[in-house]
């Protein structure tokens, strides 16, 4: 039987970042005025050893970019982003979703701020703890039968609301959003789980709105079956 594996994803759009100094720079030359718009691949990979979450940290494995012209639209480059995701290996039908992302927040690059677009791809791979037998091959039989016809089941409202917002502090250990696979910056709003896993706040929100499941863990939060 074949290895497991789960394909998610983010599209983000990047600001420019403006940091406050309190030094005076004097004569200080101008920045030239970029002429293209990156738009970035990072294909990351994480290991899952156990259906308990003992995974391994996740690792950048490909990352590719195009440089369209400033001004122009991604949605005139299609075709250049299908072959990039094809040759990184993503199945066809999670390249339509990145795809529709990608033109989906596309008009948002005509802010002035917006410096690029970020196309984050985590790939899971389950891998087996001990060997197998046939109760094992019909138990998982039963379950990806379950799965396939399964939807996600969000988290309530009222639980998502009641989680602990934390501050990280320069002092604190670097941490990384595994939702969005990007650092969570000191003095930036997070969101710590029951379990204890930190992430970006609308990061894990928009996350727990589709599946009420911890992204590392599988904790399950309150949810209402249906």
């Amino acid at each position: 039987m074949e290895t497991p594996i789960d394909y998610d994803f983010t599209v983000r759009l990047k600001a420019k970042t403006i940091r406050n100094s309190q030094h005076v720079i004097i004569d200080q030359p101008l920045q030239e005025v970029p002429t293209t718009f990156p738009v970035n691949f990072f294909l990351y990979k994480r290991e899952i050893s156990s259906l308990h979450g003992v995974y391994r940290r996740p690792e950048a494995i490909s990352r590719k970019s195009i440089h369209m012209p400033v001004g122009d639209s991604p949605v005139h480059y299609i075709n250049d982003f299908e072959e990039i995701l094809t040759d990184m290996g993503i199945p066809d039908i999670k390249i339509s979703q990145i795809i529709f992302e990608v033109a989906t927040k596309a008009p948002g690059i005509e802010t002035c701020n917006v410096v690029s677009m970020l196309v984050a791809i985590r790939k899971t791979v389950y891998q087996e703890t001990r060997p197998r037998n046939e109760e094992d091959d019909i138990a998982r039989a039963e379950r990806e039968s379950m799965e396939v016809a399964a939807k996600p089941i969000p988290a309530t409202k009222s639980s998502i609301d009641a989680l602990e917002r934390v501050v990280l502090d320069a002092s604190t250990s670097a941490r990384d959003c595994t939702v969005c696979m990007e650092e969570i910056d000191a003095g930036r709003e997070a969101i710590r789980m029951p379990c204890s896993h930190v992430y970006h706040s609308d990061c894990i929100v928009k996350w727990l709105q589709t599946s009420h499941m911890c992204p590392l863990c599988r904790y399950h939060m309150p949810c209402d079956y249906l």
